[in-house]
């Protein structure tokens, strides 16, 4: 059914007006192209009551268009048809009698107040009304279109949401089993050492927990997340953990993923340092590239020569890379034999305002 709520009245009336001003400049180029001389009263109140009584008229068009729509169904649409068959004759023979008797009125020269005129020309002004018709049947359709098109787009967005919430729910649990398993190996060999990881792991979640329903946030708070893990992680392995960050000061007002890089630091360290007789090192560099934002994650592990099915971190980074950014992010990993691990991201270059 037609949404007359969504119409726009003002310009409706604005489409007449501009069509009164067309009919006004039309009368006098003919006329200057004919070499008479039109009076005034012809040449501009002709068409400015023409154009008024349709701007009147057209709501009362729109309604007719909205309580008998054509497109309501087939068992629907003669007898329908035959109301505004029958509404077109009538409302242009009120259209008539109201632009003559007014016309009159205003002694527009060559203007007879009679039935004769009204009734001469119902036939040719008829077509306005279908074409009324016509204009409110295309304006719905055209609102229509855009609704469907916005509730799409809302949907997606809505699922796209969902996604990554599912992508977190999944990524948090499996940093807590990993770090309290870690808690549970310290708590025999250093108890000390177990205290202060709990202490640094209630920090931690408190400050997830203070952003959970961020999908991104400024580098500078990434990397704040990533401080208490790696500060976890350096407890675990004490000596044998080393961490040196490459920041580009443009870079840290960059939005990323929430919880974007503590993945790729806990796989440096499970894969890379876990596995390494000597000390381990973590690098992590950032740096804007005009309008791109490129993140590295680097160790010293052994590395691999082949490269084997990617871990539930990666796979959930490189999902909500992809949900959030589309074809506009890449994600590579290099790696050989003793050149340990290395993760490079690149997104669209996005500050927090």
């Amino acid at each position: 059914m037609l949404k007359l709520e969504k119409i726009k009245w003002g310009r409706v009336a604005l489409a007449w007006a501009l069509f009164t001003v067309f009919m006004v400049a039309l009368v006098y180029a003919q006329a200057l192209t004919s070499g008479t001389r039109v009076p005034w009263r012809t040449a501009v109140l002709g068409p400015l009551v023409y154009g008024g009584l349709w701007t009147l008229l057209t709501p009362v068009v729109f309604w007719l268009a909205a309580r008998f729509d054509l497109t309501a169904g087939r068992r629907r649409m003669l007898p329908y048809a035959l109301v505004h068959v029958g509404s077109s004759v009538a409302l242009t023979a009120v259209f008539r009698t109201l632009y003559v008797a007014l016309l009159y009125l205003l002694a527009v020269p060559g203007t007879v107040l009679s039935w004769a005129a009204i009734l001469s020309s119902v036939n040719v002004w008829v077509p306005g009304y279908w074409m009324l018709l016509g204009v409110a049947y295309a304006l719905d359709f055209s609102g229509r279109y855009q609704r469907r098109n916005l509730d799409a787009a809302r949907l997606e967005v809505q699922l796209v949401h969902a996604q990554l919430q599912a992508l977190k729910m999944q990524l948090q649990p499996h940093f807590l089993f990993n770090t309290l398993n870690a808690i549970a190996t310290l708590i025999g060999d250093d108890p000390q050492a177990a205290q202060r990881m709990t202490a640094k792991l209630g920090a931690f979640l408190r400050l997830i927990l203070d952003h959970t329903d961020e999908q991104q946030i400024p580098l500078a708070q990434e990397l704040q997340f990533t401080g208490l893990y790696l500060d976890m992680e350096q407890i675990r392995f004490a000596d044998r953990l080393a961490i040196t960050y490459e920041l580009d000061p443009a870079a840290l007002p960059a939005l990323v993923p929430n919880l974007l890089l503590q993945p790729l630091v806990e796989n440096a360290v499970k894969h890379g340092l876990a596995s390494a007789t000597g000390a381990g090192a973590i690098h992590i560099q950032a740096e804007r590239q005009g309008e791109r934002l490129v993140l590295h994650v680097r160790d010293n592990g052994p590395g691999t020569d082949r490269t084997g099915p990617r871990g539930i971190g990666l796979r959930n980074s490189e999902d909500r890379l992809r949900a959030l950014y589309g074809a506009y992010y890449a994600l590579t990993i290099h790696t050989a034999p003793a050149q340990g691990f290395a993760v490079r991201i690149e997104l669209p270059y996005q500050p927090h305002s």
